[in-house]
């Protein structure tokens, strides 16, 4: 049993790491081996994000009277937080990932960008690009009409090279 001392500790702890995360994803882990529990911790923290199992009714006090307070319906049973202020795809890549893998990881729902989502709509965000495919893919598309116009201002200088070039190698031959 915790002190109070305690309590209030892990009560700020919550705060300060649930309530400015740009994601929070809520997870049921019944089931998994310490071992697979230690393989996600680390995964996560690869992710830059981080893996906390909470206890329910402290994490409810510490997200009472917040924006985030939705999401502390979700707390029933045995509760684990994922949470990131970071790439909150990549984080929900990492979670679908381990648990296509390990049956027993169910998603319960999350908290993205101010929006409850079931435990679909969790699972769901995985699915998205990540922000540097996004970026990649715009810059690809800002590039094209640039590269584009490139090769049609140097047309008509290859053309005339090449003529030249044909010209030269005619004028050898006779």
């Amino acid at each position: 049993m915790l002190t109070r001392e305690q309590k209030e500790q892990q009560l700020q702890l919550l705060k300060s790491a649930l309530v400015p995360a740009a994601g929070v994803f809520v997870v049921d882990f019944t089931g998994l081996t310490v071992a697979e529990v230690t393989e996600l911790r680390r995964k996560v923290k690869e992710a830059e994000a981080s893996y906390l199992v909470v206890k329910n009714t402290l994490a409810r006090i510490a997200l009472s009277g917040t924006p985030n307070e939705p999401v502390s319906k979700l707390f029933v049973g045995p509760t684990a937080v994922a949470y990131t202020n970071k790439d909150v795809v990549a984080l929900a890549k990492v979670l679908s990932e381990f648990a296509k893998g390990h049956d027993k990881l169910k998603f319960r729902g999350a908290w993205v960008e101010g929006q409850l989502l079931d435990a679909a709509g969790a699972q769901q965000i995985a699915s998205l690009p990540s922000k540097q495919e996004l970026v990649a893919r715009l810059l690809f598309l800002l590039q094209s009409p640039m590269r584009r116009l490139v090769v049609a201002l140097n047309w008509p200088l290859r053309s005339l090279a090449v003529t030249v070039k044909q010209i030269a190698d005619n004028k050898q031959q006779n």
